[in-house]
């Protein structure tokens, strides 16, 4: 049986960039109890390693280098004008002590993890800490300072590998596309809640690529309000054919969980329901995946999705081992969300037909302009 990871340490879950800041990556121990809770880290076959922090040198086959010295200066208490002219000191992406080593472990975790699913090592790899799509070359953005996932698939493909990136983060994963746009060796599918109403700002329809990445870019905005049914059909319509027409050598998966309605960042009504089908599809069509976990704001019911979604990726099914025991299900961090699974949730009357319209007229222009570049 191949190896499925989970990429975790005390050490990182236990770091914050401000005591205030939404990025808590406290998320990663929530994550670890609720998988012991429901027997889904147990098998023969599951591996916990820690992240190690990527080699420097790495680190530039993707980011300025101008960028890096800035990010390390930052790290060690300096600061300077070319700071903030690179993302860094703002409310978003503060500076603080050890930001250089914190972001070098996430982005370790991402890349080694890569290493083992290219290598045949493992089928799976998870970085639930992983996942900072919003940085860019030369600047931080959107609390990401080190893209992990565009150094890696840079990485991947200049060893002759074609990467297919989902990214289901409630945010377009802007960093990633501009990283790719230009490529046909890496096809970037980005859902997400539309830029006319969340951060970044962009990722609509009609941002396909360039030159020889005309078509591999393919970006599915949702209206705020998206419902579980509304999504999947979206995701449905356009992810499976482009994946399996594309035939990845492996694939990446961005599995935030602040598209959740609960999510206080943002503005979509996605259920664990919807979010487990989505992991389990992606799972389906990914012989070889690589996955982080990116946003989720709301802490426990990220830390709930991300429990379903290792459960989606090993074949398991959730086992609640303290059914009819004391306390039931108030055990540990469920305390605060009741249950691992929410209760079904529909959107109804204009604000669905309203949600439902834009993603029938997205899908619509993506089956007329992508899906021909790709023989479908």
């Amino acid at each position: 049986m191949m190896k499925k990871v989970l990429i975790y340490s005390n050490e990182l879950s236990r770091s914050e960039y401000t005591a205030d800041h939404p990025f808590k990556p406290v998320r990663g121990k929530l994550l670890m109890e609720l998988l012991h809770r429901y027997l889904l880290i147990y098998e023969d076959n599951q591996i916990v390693i820690p992240p190690r922090p990527i080699e420097e040198e790495l680190i530039s086959v993707f980011h300025d280098r101008t960028y890096i010295e800035l990010l390390k200066a930052a790290g060690n208490g300096g600061f300077s004008e070319e700071m903030l002219h690179a993302g860094l000191g703002t409310g978003d992406n503060p500076v603080f002590l050890g930001m250089y080593e914190l972001s070098r472990l996430i982005a370790g975790g991402t890349f080694y993890g890569a290493e083992m699913v290219a290598s045949g090592e493992a089928d799976v790899v998870f970085n639930p800490i992983g996942g900072m799509h919003h940085a860019g070359r030369d600047h931080a953005s959107g609390f990401c300072y080190l893209n992990d996932i565009a150094i890696t698939i840079t990485d991947l493909v200049r060893k002759g590998m074609r990467i297919a990136y989902i990214d289901i983060d409630v945010h377009h994963g802007n960093g990633v596309q501009d990283a790719f746009y230009e490529t046909d060796q890496v096809l970037t599918i980005s859902l997400h809640e539309s830029g006319e109403s969340l951060y970044p700002g962009c990722g609509y329809e009609h941002e396909t690529g360039a030159g020889p990445g005309r078509g591999f870019t393919v970006n599915i905005p949702l209206r705020e309000g998206t419902d579980d049914e509304v999504y999947l059909f979206a995701f449905e319509s356009i992810v499976p054919p482009l994946i399996e027409k594309f035939q990845p050598d492996m694939v990446f998966a961005e599995l935030g969980g602040d598209g959740h309605k609960d999510d206080p960042l943002a503005h979509l009504n996605l259920t664990t329901n919807g979010y487990e089908r989505v992991v389990k599809r992606i799972r389906e069509n990914s012989p070889k995946l690589m996955a982080t976990g990116g946003g989720g704001y709301n802490v426990y019911r990220t830390a709930a999705m991300w429990t379903l979604a290792w459960a989606a990726m090993c074949g398991l099914t959730p086992i609640d081992q303290y059914v009819g025991s004391v306390g039931g299900m108030m055990y540990g961090p469920e305390m605060h969300m009741g249950r691992l699974n929410d209760e079904p949730f529909v959107l109804e009357g204009p604000e669905k037909d309203a949600c439902l319209s834009h993603a029938r007229r997205v899908v619509g222009y993506l089956m007329e302009k992508v899906f021909p570049i790709h023989g479908l």
